[in-house]
């Protein structure tokens, strides 16, 4: 009875562990804007990234050195060049977003969007929006 107790108290810690969350939060207002983030471990992962500049560049990398349950990224970028690339692997369902608006003059704008995802037992789904103005 001691011995189940204590193997009970075990798995509850190991469960209580698992459940911790990344979370990450980026704002970025400026000229050249440089984001990179990274979330790895067995827990839920979520990352939002926002940013407003000339030139604009985010990363993100969900469990692609230790693997996430799940995962969810979004990133949004108003500039002349924007560049976004996320990679996400999880046992779970992996999300991303990204959605820029590149504007100035036409010769130098540019949207630049990579999205690698990898799940065990669940859904991926991606969604890329694009504007030149």
């Amino acid at each position: 009875m001691r011995k189940l107790f204590f193997a009970s108290v075990a798995v509850l810690a190991l469960s209580s562990a698992a459940q911790a969350d990344n979370t990450s939060t980026t704002v970025q207002v400026g000229l050249v804007n440089g984001s990179s983030v990274s979330q790895q471990g067995l827990t839920n992962s979520t990352s939002s990234t926002s940013q407003l500049g000339i030139i604009n560049s985010a990363t993100t990398m969900q469990g692609t050195s230790s693997v996430s349950l799940n995962n969810g990224s979004t990133v949004n970028q108003i500039g002349v060049q924007n560049s976004a690339t996320t990679g996400q692997v999880a046992l779970g369902n992996n999300g991303s977003a990204i959605t820029q608006n590149s504007f100035g003059p036409a010769a130098l704008q540019n949207n630049s969007a990579a999205v690698g995802q990898l799940s065990v037992f669940g859904i991926n789904g991606s969604s890329v929006s694009q504007t030149a103005n």
